[in-house]
């Protein structure tokens, strides 16, 4: 089976793990193989899918690493590297054996991990989270599931994947973190062990860290959730209290139910704190000293007459086995100052802060094992050599005070230092050979003088233009945040932050016009699909911000290409009119299939007299004309000055309108076929009803399924036919209901007279 290779380098063998950010695989290290090194393998974490399509994930995985690395603990997963390969985010670790801590739970629900065992977990946890804090680092997802007891090596923890680093105002803002990027917006926290202030969205504080180990202890010795796994805002809530378990001592049960306070002013405020308040002064004594007290009562309850002879040796052992606990436990710390020390060395950054560390913690062993000098002065001496070798390299780069620099570090981590002296002397061996080109070169000093004038002028230049760049990119960071396509877009904004780039830079404005054009009239194509009104707007404030640009002077916004052929009759948000230049709109219209498919948009109802006055009243050309009540359909005129009506309308909207050819006509005054429209005003006498008495209102009666008014009855209308011809369609008030159909039809002069009249329809522009 082919198994998968990252990097060329990684190859996954198996699952570890799955948890909030993604997949943990133990990994063959082929480096390390190559290298016969005796453990190739490494753990690597690669992003879920889910994690992956955050936009920062790549950057929390980053954060985790950093932080991770600066944890130098033996309880805190040993953290590698980070990397990426395509799309695909990974984190490399130590491979560890043994299991994780939810799953052990799983296997002893209920029951617990025993008392030594439990103990021995907590301990090992409570150190990695003080540690941390003193990093001023928050875990901030500590939970079973981020815990790993391994076999040989204790417990630790993992995932740092949303620590959080703090100050004593909250989340730190080094090196602008904060604005760049808070790994709690990423949501990762664990309901059940989260505390009830980060529920509520507050910033992370060590008493966070405190509850969430509260819980995880609580199940250590009892096998259960203490609020079964009920988040705290909602135990909070219900006021619910854990369970005392009866396993622990009442010093033990008061500092575990402080640490699961719900509010942080009831809640122990450190880990340190809850150790004390836990374990006692007496450091390892917890991890045996129960078990001790309870071998000694049930010796007394079986043998009381033995433990009254012998209580002054049961004293001596009781004392010799705590002065042998405590001996193991500062062997242990011992031990991992060492593993920390040696990690640090491993690292050899020789920064200052690696510098700081890796005092504090010999200083800290040097304390606990003062009667070992070789060890210190081990770490001296390899301290020292580094910062020799450091000096060496500078020198040899010809960098003499940071070389001086290093040689000073050296000294003060060991006054002997082997090769200082060589290195001296090459120091001033090299100012000589300074100062003597410096005399050769006193000649040209004038040139030189020159010279670095002329380059302290091209610094303030490009001083000034990185100034000048960084204003840039904000106005155009500004104008990025403005140029969002919705109907909310403020083209103000975006107008303004044109106005401070052109103030900044002229020629870059002008290039980014016609690009701003472009994106503008994108998005305003999109809008007018949702609403072609509030999109005109929109396209008016752009086109007074951007003036010459042709491509939104151009642009045009069908009001009808929106609609949906065929959907006139759900109302009248289903039909469109165009905008008129002297202001007002043209006559209401639906968009209808026409015979060949193609959407067309048709007058929803028959020109009426008012529509037509407007047309006179505007150009003076309708002498003689006479019209009727403004709501009837316009009649008693002319083709030739319906046509005006049609050449006038069309130069007003700017859209080109024309008279419905036969196909077009039939196609939506039968909406495709579909029945006649029952209320027809035709000749009807009946029964006590009478119709086609007189004309009737263009929007009176009802619509057929196209939304189209009229369209058979009332007035006939003039349809051009195939072969060029004018015909009257659809029938009239004075046509007998039986004739008075759709297919209706008849040959027209283009007189005016009083049963005829016409409505119009235009193409869609697409």
């Amino acid at each position: 089976m082919t198994k998968t290779v990252i990097k060329g380098r990684f190859e996954l063998d198996k699952l570890l793990g799955v948890g909030g950010m993604g997949a943990v695989y133990k990994a063959l290290d082929r480096r390390k193989l190559e290298a016969s090194d005796s453990d190739p393998y490494v753990a690597i974490k690669l992003l879920n899918e889910d994690f992956q399509k955050h936009p920062d994930a790549f950057i929390s995985l980053q954060r985790e690493a950093r932080k991770s690395q600066t944890l130098a603990h033996p309880n805190i997963v040993t953290v590698y590297d980070f990397d990426r390969e395509g799309d695909r985010v990974f984190m490399t670790m130590e491979f560890l054996e043994g299991a994780p801590l939810d799953k052990l739970l799983r296997e002893h629900a209920d029951v617990g991990l025993g008392s030594e065992r439990a103990s021995a977990i907590l301990h090992d946890v409570s150190q990695a989270l003080i540690y941390a804090h003193s990093h001023r680092i928050v875990h901030s997802d500590f939970k079973p599931g981020n815990i790993f007891v391994t076999q040989k090596k204790g417990a630790k923890v993992i995932d740092f994947g949303i620590a959080r680093a703090v100050s004593e105002g909250g989340i730190a803002s080094k090196a602008g973190e904060q604005t760049i990027f808070d790994a709690g917006t990423l949501g990762a926290l664990t309901p059940a062990y989260a505390s009830y202030e980060m529920l509520k969205g507050g910033e992370p504080e060590p008493t966070d860290d405190v509850y969430a180990l509260g819980c995880v202890a609580y199940e250590l010795f009892s096998g259960r959730h203490p609020y079964n796994k009920v988040p705290a805002d909602k135990a909070f809530a219900r006021k619910l209290k854990p369970k005392r378990i009866r396993a622990l001592s009442r010093r033990q049960w008061r500092a575990l139910e402080a640490a699961l306070a719900f509010e942080r002013c009831d809640r122990t405020a450190t880990v340190d704190k809850f150790v004390h308040q836990f374990f006692g002064k007496a450091g390892w004594k917890w991890a045996f000293g129960g078990l001790f007290v309870a071998t000694l009562v049930a010796g007394g309850f079986g043998y009381a007459h033995l433990e009254q002879e012998n209580v002054a040796e049961q004293q001596r052992v009781k004392v010799e086995l705590e002065d042998k606990l405590q001996r193991e436990l500062l062997e242990r710390r011992i031990a991992d100052k060492r593993e920390a020390i040696s990690r640090l060395l491993g690292l050899s950054v020789l920064t200052a802060s690696w510098e700081r560390d890796l005092r504090v913690e010999l200083d800290e062993y040097i304390d606990l094992n003062p009667r070992d000098v070789s060890f210190p002065e081990s770490v001296r001496r390899q301290v020292s050599d580094l910062f020799i070798a450091a000096a060496t390299g500078q020198l040899n780069l010809g960098n003499l005070e940071p070389a001086e620099a290093m040689l000073g570090r050296a000294a003060r981590w060991n006054e002997q230092v082997e090769g200082a002296e060589e290195i001296r002397g090459q120091l001033a061996q090299e100012r000589k050979e300074l100062r003597r080109r410096l005399e050769e070169e006193r000649i040209a000093a004038e040139r030189e003088a020159e010279r670095l004038r002329q380059q302290e002028l091209r610094e303030q230049r490009q001083l000034a233009a990185a100034a000048k760049q960084r204003k840039i990119d904000a106005v155009l960071d500004d104008m990025e945040s403005a140029l969002s396509c919705t109907f909310g877009m403020q083209i103000s904004s975006i107008g303004s932050a044109l106005g401070r780039l052109a103030e900044l830079d002229r020629a870059k404005a002008a290039v980014l016009r016609p690009v701003l054009a472009e994106e503008l009239a994108g998005c305003f194509g999109r809008l007018a699909v949702s609403s072609p009104e509030r999109t005109a707007g929109l396209l008016r404030e752009a086109r007074i911000m951007l003036p010459a640009q042709r491509l939104l002077a151009d642009f045009d916004i069908d009001y009808c290409a929106h609609l949906r052929p065929g959907s006139g009759a759900r109302g009248d948000r289903y039909t469109c009119a165009d905008p008129m230049r002297d202001g007002g709109f043209g006559p209401q219209m639906v968009v209808v299939a026409g015979a060949s498919g193609r959407p067309l948009a048709v007058g929803r109802y028959e020109i009426s007299n008012s529509e037509f006055a407007r047309f006179c009243n505007s150009t003076g050309k309708c002498t003689g004309v006479q019209l009727d009540s403004g709501a009837l359909p316009v009649h008693n005129i002319s083709r030739a000055q319906a046509e005006q009506y049609i050449q006038w309308l069309s130069a007003q909207t700017g859209r080109s309108y024309r008279l419905p050819n036969e196909i077009e006509w039939f196609a939506a005054a039968s909406a495709n076929g579909q029945p006649e429209v029952s209320d027809r005003n035709c000749t009807l006498r009946y029964g006590g009803i009478e119709r086609g008495l007189e004309l009737v209102a263009a929007n009176a009666g009802k619509a057929n399924p196209f939304g189209i008014v009229n369209a058979v009855g009332n007035v006939q209308e003039w349809v051009v036919s195939i072969d060029k011809k004018l015909i009257a369609a659809g029938g009239s008030r004075v046509d007998a209901m039986s004739r008075c159909l759709a297919t209706s039809k008849t040959l027209h002069s283009g007189a005016g007279d009083e049963i005829t009249g016409f409505r119009i329809v235009r193409d869609l522009v697409r």
